[in-house]
């Protein structure tokens, strides 16, 4: 039964975490300077001259202010070797004026004609040769943006954040670059506006944490830094070198406006297979997002009828046999921003939840020691998932509802956090409302401590319980997530503990599984190759965990052992086999299957992959026993500099003791040809053919289902935000008798522009 207790647990929660707050900074903190055996590697510090002419971001360093600036070599191959000279020479220059930060890269190659360097998308710079900065600017080694061109000057940009040990590239700022490459190898430069960062206003000047990379695909995945690195010490931020100087600089204040008008038609059949095609919607939507720094590192975005919609298709997958919802990546440029200061240890914050806003509200920022993040929309239609103990279902009502969230980041010490989150979703007889603290903590360089406890409260309208089995009347549900992980240079171990209540409700995140507890022992050895040995590193792991009911019946016990191999054309070999007991809809199963996956680059155009999947398997419709082979071969190839292809081919198959239940094939294509670093010419193709065993099922389902999906898309960007997109979308749909038939089509176009004020 659920707890029924009313009473709200936001307030004490909010008590709770400014106690904990005020009663451990001190001794969590840990001082920049320490004494002793505990440095191994000692910081270095550099002092950047402003420059006193102008520079062109052209790719050719004639300016005189590049004389004058900054000199760093990158003298430390970091991986595979441990701090061992690297193979290629890499010189950096820093210089800055009042309102940019200037980076150019002389980078060195014995063979120039073997560079890899594609026309890409925007943060696709997959297998390239790169030079980038990565910059602490608040100097509190947890939080850093990095920029990375490859040689033709395409541009990826992210954020790291919990001291390095999370990445994100969703983030998008506005920013030049230009690459060329020369007899002697390529040359790199980039110009970051400060408007594009964050950091503090003081009047004396700055120290940042400063890291200079180059990444050398050849035989092997060379990471070539300025500073030797420590393995022993988990925090990646901790270890960066100090930048000094940049006197007198200001982020920006500016205000952006972000017009966009959005054009769709869409044509639909209006009795399948056989009626004709009428236009279901045709209209013009503009439509304004605007941006603000009502501090300089406070940033409220806002939008008025705007363009939610996703360009880009989501990567089919196999929803069939599948116990709980599956995940899809957020990809829509108002959710995206400052998307790092919404971040817990679990997925409390879903932004995909939301499917059509009618406008949206956001803040976000840091100021000193203190992030913030909220945001609060409006959404024609309420998204609603049921998490349950070994299964999960879902739902979509025809409700407006208005989604809050406020997350609340306090910096504790070096690398260490306290976080305090607020989420709250409202509509006509539904509510959910979440609240809790979260902390991660550096105990020591490799030592890591996470904590998150959350508290819920739930109401559903009546018909919806009904239909899906929900508590009636409100109801409360708690989280608690706990890890402690040690990782060393050569092993690691984690202890984590997992408890989610069978009321607990994220209904603006994705929790797919409630009603357990899990207790998981995890660690592992690994083994450095020498320099040039044919192995790179071989990683030996295991773990252990159990995952049991509230009311302490089984889910299942697992046991799990990893071996995974690095080695030459930068191949990588896992395999995992796996042994457990499975307590499902009352019935045990002992099974014993087994993961592969294989990736290899063998030359410099071609990259290649295999997963593969065989063993026992549930049929979770029937509650039977099962074998299942899945495999998953991918081919990624680059036809020179212009021409990417992409294939995979998934194939899944369900085997009973009574023959095969199903057979399921999902091959995927995606075209895209760029006519320079701005411009390109996409083609998406995504087809699903499914074939079921009428005779093994109880339930009424297809024999035979197939869909076929295309998207067209000329794509122009002279930036994030000023865009143009003309596209096409093309559904088809197949059943036993009726052939694949077209089931609507859509044309639509977008044009965005960013306007600085």
């Amino acid at each position: 039964m659920h707890n029924r207790n009313k009473r709200n647990p936001m307030f004490s929660l909010v008590c709770i975490f400014f106690l904990i707050v005020i009663s451990i900074e001190q001794a969590v903190a840990v001082p920049n300077n320490k004494t002793g055996k505990e440095i191994i590697f000692k910081k270095k510090t550099y002092q950047i001259p402003k420059m006193k002419s102008k520079i062109e971001i052209d790719g050719i360093l004639k300016e005189e202010a590049w004389k004058d600036a900054l000199f760093i070599t990158l003298d430390y191959e970091m991986y595979p070797g441990e701090g061992t000279p690297p193979p290629v020479k890499t010189e950096c220059f820093l210089t800055y004026d009042n309102s940019s930060f200037y980076i150019a890269f002389r980078a060195y190659d014995p063979k120039p004609s073997e560079i890899r360097a594609r026309f890409a998308n925007h943060d696709k710079l997959w297998q390239d040769d790169k030079v980038g900065i990565v910059l602490d600017t608040f100097n509190d080694e947890n939080t850093a943006f990095a920029f990375v061109i490859n040689p033709l000057g395409v541009q990826r940009d992210l954020i790291y954040s919990h001291g390095g040990t999370e990445w994100n590239d969703s983030w998008d700022a506005i920013w030049s670059s230009a690459g060329r490459i020369t007899d002697f190898g390529y040359v790199g430069e980039m110009a970051i506006p400060f408007s594009s960062l964050q950091f503090q206003r003081i009047k004396e000047q700055q120290t940042w944490g400063l890291e200079l990379l180059r990444i050398y695909p050849r035989n092997q995945y060379y990471w070539i830094k300025n500073y030797p690195e420590d393995r022993n010490e988990s925090c990646l931020l901790c270890k960066f070198p100090k930048l000094t100087g940049l006197l007198g600089i200001k982020p920006g204040r500016n205000i952006e406006l972000d017009p966009t008008v959005t054009g769709i038609r869409t044509d639909e059949r209006n009795d399948f297979p056989d009626g004709d095609f009428e236009k279901k919607e045709s209209k013009i939507d503009p439509g304004l997002s605007g941006h603000w720094s009502i501090t300089p590192n406070l940033m409220l975005s806002g939008a008025i009828n705007p363009d939610f919609s996703q360009v880009e298709a989501d990567a089919a997958q196999l929803d069939i046999n599948k116990q709980f919802a599956l995940f899809y990546a957020e990809k829509r440029p108002f959710f995206l921003e400052g998307l790092d200061f919404f971040k817990t240890p679990l997925d409390t914050v879903y932004t995909r939840t939301m499917a059509d806003p009618d406008w949206g509200v956001k803040l976000s920022g840091k100021e000193g020691k203190h992030a913030i993040g909220f945001f609060t929309a409006q959404d024609h239609m309420t998204n609603l998932l049921f998490p349950g103990s070994e299964g999960s279902s879902s739902t979509s009502i025809n409700r407006k509802s208005y989604s809050t969230v406020l997350r609340y980041r306090r910096d504790i010490g070096s690398a260490s956090t306290l976080g305090l989150l607020v989420t709250d979703r409202e509509g006509k007889g539904y509510h959910n409302r979440l609240a809790g603290i979260d902390c991660v903590f550096k105990i020591k360089k490799s030592d890591m401590l996470t904590f998150q406890f959350l508290g819920s409260h739930t109401q559903y309208p009546d018909e919806i319980s009904e239909n899906f089995n929900q508590d009636k009347d409100g109801f409360n549900g708690t989280a608690l997530a706990f890890s402690y992980l040690k990782k060393k240079r050569t092993y690691f171990w984690e202890v984590a503990y997992h408890d989610f209540s069978p009321g607990f409700r994220a209904d603006l995140g994705f929790i797919p599984q409630v009603d357990f507890r899990k207790l998981k022992i995890d660690g592992g050895y690994t083994h450095w190759g020498k320099q040039n040995a044919f192995f790179t590193q071989i990683n030996i792991s295991g773990n252990f965990y159990q995952i049991e009911k509230h009311n302490r019946l089984l889910i299942e016990r697992k046991a799990e052992l990893f071996m995974d191999f690095s080695g030459p054309l930068q191949s990588y070999l896992s395999y995992q086999i796996i042994t457990c007991k499975r307590i499902y809809n009352d019935v045990s199963f002992n099974q014993t299957y087994g993961n592969l996956y294989f990736e290899i680059n063998p030359q410099r155009d071609l990259i290649f992959n295999f997963s593969l999947t065989f063993g026992d398997e549930i049929d979770y419709i029937h509650t039977r026993a099962g074998k299942r082979i899945y495999f998953r071969p991918e081919i990624n190839y680059n036809l020179g500099k212009h021409l990417n292809l992409v294939l995979n081919y998934s194939f899944d198959r369900l085997k009973l003791d009574q023959g095969w239940l199903f057979t399921a094939k999902l091959p995927q294509m995606n075209l895209i040809y760029f006519l320079n670093a701005r411009t390109f010419i996409r083609l998406i193709m995504q087809y699903t053919d499914i074939d079921r065993n009428l005779d093994l099922y109880d339930i009424e389902v297809d024999r035979k289902f197939k869909k076929l999906y295309f998207q067209f898309l000329f794509s122009y960007k002279l930036n994030p935000r000023t865009v143009l997109f003309l596209g096409y979308n093309d559904n088809h749909l197949g059943y036993l008798n009726i052939p694949l038939t077209r089931t609507n089509r859509t044309f639509f176009v977008k044009i965005g522009y960013a306007l600085t004020l």
